[in-house]
């Protein structure tokens, strides 16, 4: 819903640096869906905390992270980076990055639903939930939020979108252009929840999910960095004049891969990890080894 058309803004036409301030995506299929989601989200925040209080029945910080996904949500959609993508791949890897690695984990970190639902009338808070108890849905939400296939399936959009005919197809029809930018942001999202909504018999299969993401963001940056070949060609001179040839636009594009998006995985582990080592469990355990140490084996 929030992807926009390709051509919309530059009428197909790649984009130059002198165009960059006047390539924003302002598509209503873009604009209108965040802003209704800001207005919901602003008014159930503001009822909320008219009632309880400030930071009572969501939390402040929760408030910011969602905040600052849509924010980045608008920038990988609106913001000229999704014009520069027509241009230059690099660029179109960027915007990938922003929207599996940073939009997603930011707008499931917000937990925004319980706040724009409180903004909707009685009637449709009953119907949503009549809808969410719903046995097969339940069963469906449960299974595509399951850290195996949520997993599985972020690896199988990403790989489709990096297979050089579906970037020349993207470039060329606006129908595909808005999947592949559906379709990413939708696995990021399911990815992102199934590691937050983690259980701790599940902390192993996370770990693993988030260790696989940053080897395979590693090995296909690598493979993209330090080719000598040029994968894309449907990109060929649209980087001219931007002043990089098509082989060390590709070159950028694997070491932001390599870099930035590898790392996110990489930092989200490390995360994980250290939130476990501090959970209450850990510390109750940590308090009884000395005490259990001159305890007979």
């Amino acid at each position: 819903m929030v992807a926009s058309s390709a051509g919309a803004h530059t009428e197909g036409t790649p984009i130059s640096p002198h165009d960059f301030w006047t390539a924003w995506s302002l598509q209503p299929s873009v604009v209108v869906p965040i802003a209704i989601a800001a207005l919901l989200y602003g008014r159930g925040l503001r009822l909320a905390w008219s009632r309880a209080g400030f930071g009572r029945g969501t939390a402040a910080w929760r408030a910011g992270l969602f905040a600052l996904g849509l924010t980045t949500l608008w920038a990988g959609l609106v913001w000229p980076l999704d014009a520069i993508g027509e241009s230059l791949f690099s660029a179109h890897m960027a915007q990938r990055i922003v929207l599996m690695g940073m939009a997603a984990p930011l707008l499931v970190l917000g937990l925004p639903m319980p706040t724009m639902i409180r903004s909707l009338p009685r009637e449709w808070q009953r119907g949503l939930a009549l809808a969410v108890r719903w046995q097969p849905w339940r069963r469906f939400w449960e299974f595509v939020t399951r850290i195996d296939v949520a997993t599985i399936l972020q690896l199988l959009v990403f790989t489709l979108w990096h297979i050089p005919a579906a970037i020349a197809l993207s470039l060329e029809n606006d129908f595909v252009h808005w999947l592949m930018h559906g379709s990413m942001l939708a696995a990021g999202l399911l990815f992102w929840t199934a590691i937050l909504r983690m259980r701790s018999d599940e902390f192993g299969s996370a770990i693993l999910a988030l260790f696989v993401n940053f080897k395979f963001s590693l090995v296909l940056g690598a493979l993209l960095a330090f080719s000598s070949r040029a994968f894309y060609e449907s990109y060929l001179d649209r980087g001219l004049p931007w002043g990089v040839t098509l082989l060390e636009d590709q070159q950028l594009a694997g070491v932001l891969m390599m870099v930035v998006q590898s790392m996110m995985y990489l930092l989200a582990l490390v995360i994980r990890v250290a939130v476990l080592l501090r959970s209450p469990e850990r510390r109750v355990a940590t308090s009884l080894m000395p005490q259990c140490e001159g305890l007979p084996r």
